[in-house]
């Protein structure tokens, strides 16, 4: 078979599986490719980790005979990445399994292998499926990721949960030291679904298939998740095991509230932290009624810190600690020029939530405080 396509069209349809490309697989190395295949005009590029994989379909100009075979991967993106926006055609010969490439400044010769040895993709499940704003999935995905944990002794909490039900989607993700749970109220009808995402190279690969202003698909196998866009199919292995009960931990009856200009907070925070001990991040909050203490010591290297810090504080007196990291990289997630602290007491749980709320959406920050000198 053979078939002309723009090579811009070509390049910016590998791209879009690329993050599906898996280019150490050392295990099974023929996931370092591209598989195409060719029916009519239409030219489909699929991509796989085996735990994540990417579909996507482009017109090409002219054709001729029917097919599929698999090709290497980075070689053909860094060809296309330098080559001039021109038609070429691609010659495939599935019995060589050779692949020819010609352009009007040369051709070129690639080693290309069988289709039937590309691991077969999961197919798009029928069934019910949940359409939702694309901009909120990613940022609702993103801004929850930033609380999971990093490390493999829970695979569960290693991931984000996807809640849906009731018409809401909440994405909640805790690494038992802080949790960020994500509430998007959104047109549910009967679905009914509670899973954990991988975070491990999903929203990378999911990116570049999401278009900004339009609404995604939403589909679940027992094994998978599928989010369907105008540019392609994604599917990612859902995480095995069961997510914590974060509603549990959330109180609802701090009554001490601090009110901060965020990004002001945040670069006072960073300060302070340089002179913490770099083991712990250890920041204490001295607070008083309108008045607002940040301090950090590292007793092994003889340094300290402090600043005033301007706010609004209505509620007791009391000496907090937490880990200046922590704050640092929750903040960082949100938009809202001011937040607000509720604590309770220097040992139970803090919330935190933005002043300006986005339409449609309901976040909540919560931190555990730390024990302090």
């Amino acid at each position: 078979m053979d078939f002309v396509i723009s090579s811009r069209n070509f390049l910016s349809a590998l791209q879009r599986a690329s993050g599906a490309l898996n280019p150490n697989a050392k295990l099974i190395p023929i996931t370092e490719n591209f598989h195409l295949e060719l029916i009519g005009k239409q030219l489909t590029v699929s991509a796989t980790t085996m735990d994540i994989s990417i579909q996507t379909e482009i017109d090409v100009v002219e054709s001729n005979g029917e097919g599929a075979i698999v090709v290497p991967g980075n070689i053909l993106l860094e060809a296309l990445k330098s080559m001039p926006d021109n038609p070429i055609t691609f010659k495939l010969d599935e019995e060589s399994k050779k692949v020819e490439v010609t352009s009007e400044y040369g051709k070129y010769a690639l080693a290309g292998f069988a289709s039937y040895d590309f691991p077969q993709i999961q197919e798009l499940p029928e069934g019910e499926f949940l359409e939702f704003s694309a901009d909120k999935f990613e940022l609702g995905f993103n801004q929850a990721s930033i609380a999971t944990f990093n490390e493999d002794a829970s695979k569960a909490m290693s991931g984000v949960s996807l809640k849906i039900e009731d018409g809401k989607l909440v994405f909640a993700a805790t690494d038992g030291h802080r949790l960020i749970k994500n509430l998007f109220y959104c047109d549910t009808a009967d679905l009914s679904k509670s899973v954990i995402l991988s975070k491990k190279g999903f929203l990378a690969a999911l990116r570049p298939l999401l278009v900004q202003g339009e609404n995604i698909k939403l589909y679940f196998s027992k094994e998978y998740i599928f989010i369907v866009s105008s540019r392609g199919i994604f599917s990612s292995r859902l995480v095995e095991g069961t997510f914590p009960n974060y509603d549990g931990v959330i109180p609802t009856n701090n009554p001490n509230k601090l009110f901060v200009d965020r990004l002001d907070f945040i670069n006072t925070v960073k300060r302070v932290s340089l002179f913490s001990n770099q083991a712990t991040y250890m920041i204490v909050m001295d607070l008083k009624p309108q008045s607002l203490t940040i301090s950090s010591k590292d007793f092994d290297f003889n340094r300290s810190g402090d600043e005033q810090f301007p706010c609004t504080y209505e509620g007791e007196a009391m000496t907090v600690g937490f880990n200046g990291r922590f704050i640092i990289e929750m903040l960082g997630v949100l938009d809202s020029d001011q937040v607000r602290f509720e604590l309770l007491d220097e040992k139970r749980a803090t919330l935190v939530f933005p002043e300006e709320k986005m339409e449609g959406q309901e976040i909540t920050l919560l931190v555990m405080p730390v024990a302090h000198y």
